[in-house]
């Protein structure tokens, strides 16, 4: 029997793991039952500090633990198999999309990545502008086609690889100094690389949407949250560029703005105002710590509202 290895990353996710891993095992068994194979859960905890691990194991799912960001948690979790699954552990998922993405690995092993239709839950702060605005965005799908990259919210992947420390050190030797871009670190964003490389080696077409299957996910809901989000994918792109440029920058957008309601018309404005707030504090920070010699803050806190 093909036995499939499903990773669940987790740092700190004592308030989603549950209902996350619930979902999961639920589309678990509708994989099992519809193509006769066998998921293989685990969780890992990424530097964990609270009761996610003890939450896992009471529904009867292994843990790990690793340190270093999302990317070394999924190092710590890949298995042998045709593939592996990945997701994060503040997801929900609909019982098909296990199904829908175990098939379409299954049935094209051409296909290097494949992805599940992704979807925003509805705002807590439904009274808040940039709240509805930021929702309107996520549903919509950013206003663009993205066909050359794709999220890591939950993905299948053939061939899962990320460079190392040690080569990542041996890239940056090469680089200008910045505390800001911090070179030398590991990389944080699995999706970011991932996505160049399969494209790179495999061309767009190697990374698919499945027709079925959904994940649900809470997307920020302040402009803190918005910037937090944003600087993580922004100073990661940056990286990504500068240590591995043979890549190219594949995270091509093409708008889709033609037929959208007044509404939507309005909140893609006021999500365009608060980018670009976030490039300007953006910009701001990393010229205060490369040039002025401010402390850099901590690239990856916590956003508490998405959880």
């Amino acid at each position: 029997m093909i036995v499939v290895p499903l990773t669940i990353c987790a740092r700190d996710e004592a308030r989603a793991v549950g209902a996350c891993l619930d979902s999961l095992m639920i589309a678990a068994r509708d994989a099992e039952a519809a193509l006769a194979i066998r998921i293989a859960p685990l969780v890992v905890l990424d530097d964990t500090t609270d009761a996610t691990g003890a939450i896992a194991e009471a529904r009867g799912v292994p843990t790990r633990r690793s340190s270093g960001g999302k990317v070394e948690a999924q190092r710590a979790g890949l298995r042998p198999g045709p593939f592996n699954l990945f997701a994060d552990a503040d997801i929900t998922v609909a019982p098909d999309t296990l199904t829908a993405l175990c098939r379409a690995m299954l049935d094209d092993p051409a296909l290097q990545v494949a992805v599940p239709p992704k979807h925003p839950v509805a705002p807590r702060r439904r009274w808040d502008p940039l709240a509805r605005a930021l929702h309107t965005y996520n549903a919509r799908r950013g206003f663009s086609a993205q066909r050359t990259w794709f999220s890591g919210k939950l993905f299948a992947i053939r061939a899962w690889h990320v460079p190392e420390a040690s080569e990542i050190a041996a890239r940056a030797a090469a680089l200008p100094a910045s505390r800001f871009a911090a070179y030398t670190e590991p990389l944080r964003v699995d999706d970011v690389y991932l996505s160049r490389a399969t494209v790179h080696a495999h061309g767009s077409a190697a990374i698919r949407e499945t027709a079925g299957g959904a994940v649900w996910f809470r997307a920020p809901e302040t402009l803190g949250g918005m910037y937090r989000y944003y600087r993580r994918m922004r100073r990661e792109l940056e990286r990504t560029d500068a240590l591995f440029p043979e890549l190219g920058a594949r995270h091509a957008r093409t708008p889709e703005l033609a037929g959208i309601s007044l509404a939507e018309r309005a909140a893609y404005r006021t999500f365009q105002l608060a980018l670009a707030a976030c490039r300007i504090g953006y910009r701001a920070e990393r010229f205060a710590v490369d040039r002025l010699g401010m402390p850099p803050g901590d690239p990856w806190p916590a956003i508490a509202e998405t959880k």
